[in-house]
């Protein structure tokens, strides 16, 4: 079966909800931080992060700070277009700027994904939503809202840009969309590297899809793009959401580095369920973070830029029940990968797998 997979923030509602609450955090710890701004690029080493959701009765601000002393200082921003742009023209770039420099103010940089397609959809404004990709009404739409996001990078340096989230699963079901798309992506990595230079631009596939049956949609775009961004769950192929052991991570971050030589990749997400249901417990998932922490910890900026550990709390049951009306579709291993990818519980009890975090 083709499974969705899965952020933080999925909906637009969500997602300004959660924008609102980080940068409220920030302000709040920006003015305790003696650190000062950290560019992106600065640190030899992987960027690490770990998405900061929590507990019901847990403030934000008291979430950074644990994970920050835990060496997190990566912030990835999940930005669909029809949640950035409000209006025809009109872009959220502020609330976008405040938060970049807030997480630069912790020694942190942020990594933005402007979201076009996300996994099984599309996220264009309503106007345009029926457009085709090579309609130049559409294409001048995207000119305009790429444009607003590199006035933001040129005051606040991003880390990277992408440009879609889990493409593969769309184009794999849409496949006749593909070639205007890829002409699109490359007209704006051009565009890109032309007002902004030095900023990597990518796009976002699953591992699963890249180097397995969406290879024909994920390749092109690999090779039309700075670095080769992906998300990875170590699935067992044809299951409902069965993981695979922890052992073969490093053979799958082998093959990640080998697939596009000369360039760096990146993890977006990267997570591992602890239900029984998803053939993980407690004990496998604090092995594949300490797997992941260790493989982190050693890599060159220059060959794995940046990881992101999804998820810190696990997710109560009522916002399962929203990602799966999200995705329109349900089965139990899917459900119970949604709600057991955190380091806690939902109420906020640690699991081994935050142990094994704090002390790889």
């Amino acid at each position: 079966m083709t499974r969705p997979a899965f952020r933080f923030a999925l909906r637009p509602r969500l997602a300004r909800a959660a924008a609102v609450g980080l940068l409220a955090a920030l302000a709040l710890l920006s003015g305790c931080s003696k650190k000062t701004p950290t560019e992106p690029g600065g640190p030899a080493h992987a960027w690490l992060g770990l998405a900061p959701n929590p507990a019901p009765g847990e403030s934000l601000n008291a979430v950074l700070l644990t994970l920050r002393s835990t060496g997190v200082n990566l912030f990835y921003q999940y930005t669909p277009w029809d949640s950035f742009e409000t209006a025809p023209g009109v872009y959220r770039t502020s609330l976008l700027s405040q938060l970049v420099s807030g997480v630069r103010s912790l020694g942190g940089a942020t990594y933005v994904n402007l979201v076009i397609v996300d996994t099984n959809r599309r996220r264009l404004p309503a106007d345009i939503a029926g457009l085709a990709f090579d309609d130049p009404a559409l294409v001048s739409r995207l000119d305009r809202l790429v444009d607003s996001v590199l006035a933001v990078a040129r005051r606040q340096p991003l880390l990277a840009l992408a440009l879609g989230n889990e493409v593969d699963v769309y184009f794999s079901q849409h496949a006749a969309e593909f070639p205007a798309f890829l002409s699109l992506y490359q007209r704006e990595v051009g565009r890109i590297h032309s007002a902004l230079h030095g900023l990597p631009v990518g796009i976002s596939t699953t591992w699963d899809g890249a180097s397995g049956s969406r290879s024909a949609w994920a390749d092109p775009l690999n090779a039309a793009s700075d670095l080769a961004i992906y998300t990875y769950y170590p699935f067992q192929d044809g299951t409902d959401f069965l993981h695979r052991p922890p052992s073969t991570y490093a053979t799958d971050v082998a093959a990640m580095r080998a697939r596009n030589p000369g360039k760096p990749y990146a993890l977006q997400e990267v997570g591992y369920s602890s239900s029984a249901v998803n053939a993980g417990s407690d004990s496998l998932q604090a092995d594949f973070v300490r797997r992941f922490r260790t493989h982190v910890a050693g890599s060159l900026a220059s060959d794995l830029l940046f990881a992101d550990w999804f998820l810190y709390t696990d997710l109560p049951a009522a916002a399962v029940d929203t990602l799966i009306a999200y995705y329109g579709f349900d089965t139990p291993g899917f459900r119970a990968y949604l709600g057991n990818l955190g380091l806690r519980h939902a109420d906020g009890t640690p699991k081994p797998g935050w142990s094994a975090w704090v002390n790889p």
